[in-house]
C-alpha cells in the first residue's frame, strides 16, 4: 500500500471534500493532481490555521450563493420558456430540444446558466409542456417549465412553397 499525507483542499475537489477540508490522501495524488493545479496544500501547523480561514470564507461564500440561488430560483420559476422547433405536416418535430437549446433561450431571456445546473437527461422529442429539473445550489432545487411550441415561420414558409 502506498504512502498517505494529509492536505488541505483549497477548492472544491470532486469525490474528494470542500474547500478547506482536511483529508488524507495517496502522496502520488497529491504530488500529480492536487498540488500543481493548487487545489490543495500539505497540512503543516500553519495551515491549519488556513483551514480555519477557509471553512469561515467557504460559509459565508455558501451562504451568499444559496440566497443568490433562491432569488434566481423564484424568477425561473415564473418565467414561461417556449422553445419553437421546426415540424412537419403531422405536428412531428424535426430533431428535438436538448439542454443546449434551453440554455440558448434562458441566455436570450436574461439568465446565464451552466450545463451542470441543468438535469435534462434526454432531449424532448414531442410538442407540448415539459419540466426541467434545476440545480442552482446544493440546497436549491426547482423546475423549470419549458413548452415545445412549433416555430411558426418555418410552418409559413412550407405553406407558401405549396
Amino acid at each position: 500500500m502506498g504512502k498517505t499525507i494529509e492536505v488541505i483542499l483549497l477548492e472544491d475537489v470532486a469525490e474528494l471534500g470542500r474547500s478547506g477540508d482536511a483529508c488524507r490522501v495517496r502522496s502520488g495524488f497529491a504530488r500529480n493532481f492536487l498540488f500543481p493545479k493548487k487545489l490543495a496544500v500539505t497540512m503543516t501547523a500553519g495551515t491549519k490555521r488556513l483551514i480555519e480561514k477557509k471553512r469561515a470564507e467557504a460559509a459565508e461564500r455558501l451562504a451568499r450563493e444559496k440566497v443568490e440561488a433562491e432569488v434566481l430560483l423564484a424568477k425561473l420559476e415564473k418565467l414561461a420558456l417556449a422553445c419553437p422547433v421546426k415540424v412537419n405536416a403531422d405536428g412531428r418535430l424535426f430533431g428535438s430540444v436538448s439542454a443546449a437549446d434551453v440554455l440558448a433561450r434562458l441566455a436570450a431571456a436574461g439568465f446565464e446558466l451552466q450545463k451542470k445546473q441543468l438535469a435534462m437527461y434526454e432531449p424532448f422529442k414531442a410538442l407540448g409542456e415539459h419540466e426541467v429539473a434545476l440545480h442552482l445550489h446544493p440546497e436549491v432545487r426547482g423546475r423549470l417549465k419549458v413548452t415545445v411550441v412549433p416555430d411558426k415561420t418555418a410552418a409559413e414558409t412550407a405553406a407558401q412553397t405549396e
